[in-house]
């Protein structure tokens, strides 16, 4: 029987290479001893790693093609993150440093959300009006080639750069969706993202329609905006239509200063980590509040609702009574935060999951709408061609929330103070 010549003395490479793997092990088990108390003992990963290192140096010795030591500790480390979850990363020091610091210029975006679902390459939402929604995306669709390479390997961070450049680049990609047999080829032609993230107006004069696009630093002083002229309606409303559906972008914090403005300095998401004193409620400020008594509000949710929407529908859920009119959500809503390894790359890792004020885990499970949407009459094929973009008033599921509002029995809501 043969053995692993795990004994044999390492050439200057792979002391080099063992020695960076050193530095990383010790970076990682550092983080998870000071971060993340509650793992208990790590005795057997330290045992799993003998088995990696075993791995490591058989290939910087025998493998066919010499390999950068870079790309094996990095491309070992990309693999680790890619087994957690969708918003999980590892980032080589160049990336984290453009992760730092962002896109510069006037980069231009797809307008996609993205996420590694499966070891496949998702569309979680499709923002209105961008260039992703002009070549006909939608949500739930799978990338499979970009510009003729098979997706493979990537992380979310990485496919999220990979649709962002000068504007005016062309992007061909294949698209497998669930209602298609046959793969379908797009081109999306990268484009700055409109600047504006809300918008309303007013459906036979007595119901506000806000829909919020996605969400960014901006969006809560929009919506603080346009919640004033809603206020000020005459005659007053009667009800609020807060659309949320194939919104899958923002953050905890975009989420909160957002859902402020509607319940004041009532909680409004609950991040629970690992150990269990990593649990941390997150509030609303009473002087955000524009509403003293917020009217009966139907919010619209879909698979695409992902990640600060959700957070918002589930508060104002719980909080407002408001009725979530739709499909149920993608379930994609965790606390991430950014650990600095020794080499300058980092790790993007989830350290928390949302859950509603009542307790609802969102994270993996979603927000199961009480009023499912209407579903539309089968219309033929039209998958290559864009979908299209029809304004509220013809929108089924807005007039189904309308309706809902206006002759139905919408859960009073209760009043502040």
């Amino acid at each position: 029987m043969k053995h692993l010549n795990v004994l044999k003395t390492p050439g200057p490479r792979g002391l080099r290479l063992l020695g960076r793997l050193g530095v990383v092990v010790l970076s990682l088990a550092v983080a998870a001893y000071f971060l993340l108390p509650a793992w208990g003992a790590p005795t057997p990963a330290y045992d799993s790693l003998r088995l990696y290192t075993e791995a490591l140096f058989e290939i910087t010795q025998k493998y066919v093609w010499p390999k950068k030591e870079d790309d094996l500790i990095y491309g070992s480390l990309r693999g680790m993150m890619n087994s957690l979850d969708p918003d999980s990363s590892f980032l080589t020091p160049k990336e984290y440093q453009g992760y730092l610091h962002g896109q510069k210029g006037d980069a231009a975006d797809a307008g996609l959300d993205l996420i590694i679902k499966d070891n496949s390459l998702m569309v979680a939402g499709v923002i209105d009006g961008g260039a992703g929604a002009k070549a006909g995306l939608q949500p739930g669709d799978h990338i499979f080639k970009i510009d003729g390479h098979m997706v493979r390997n990537l992380t979310t961070q990485e496919a999220v750069r990979r649709f962002r450049g000068a504007p005016g680049t062309s992007i061909k990609i294949q698209v497998l969706r669930n209602s298609q047999v046959k793969p379908l080829d797009l081109t999306v032609t990268l484009e700055p993202l409109s600047p504006v993230t809300v918008s309303s107006q007013y459906l036979d004069n007595t119901v506000a329609y806000i829909r919020i696009k996605y969400f960014n630093d901006e969006t809560p002083a929009e919506l603080d905006t346009v919640l004033k002229n809603v206020k000020q309606h005459q005659p007053p409303i009667k009800g609020i239509v807060l659309d949320l559906r194939n919104d899958a972008r923002g953050s905890m914090e975009q989420a909160v200063r957002s859902a402020s403005l509607l319940l004041g300095d009532q909680q409004i998401v609950l991040a629970k980590g690992r150990a269990s004193k990593t649990e941390e409620a997150f509030k609303g400020k009473d002087r955000d509040l524009v509403f003293k008594s917020l009217p009966p509000m139907v919010v619209l949710v879909d698979q695409g609702t992902a990640r600060a929407a959700e957070i918002m529908a589930g508060a104002l859920r719980d909080q407002a009574r408001a009725t979530l009119l739709g499909a149920k959500t993608l379930g994609l809503c965790g606390l991430t935060k950014t650990f600095a390894l020794e080499d300058g790359s980092a790790l993007v890792m989830t350290v928390a999951q949302c859950y509603t004020p009542k307790g609802d885990k969102i994270q993996g499970k979603g927000l199961e709408p009480e009023v499912p949407g209407q579903t539309p009459k089968a219309e033929k094929d039209k998958a290559k061609a864009p979908p299209k973009v029809m304004t509220p008033d013809q929108d089924p599921w807005v007039q189904q929330a309308v309706q809902l509002l206006l002759y139905g029995k919408p859960k009073q809501v209760a009043k502040k103070g």
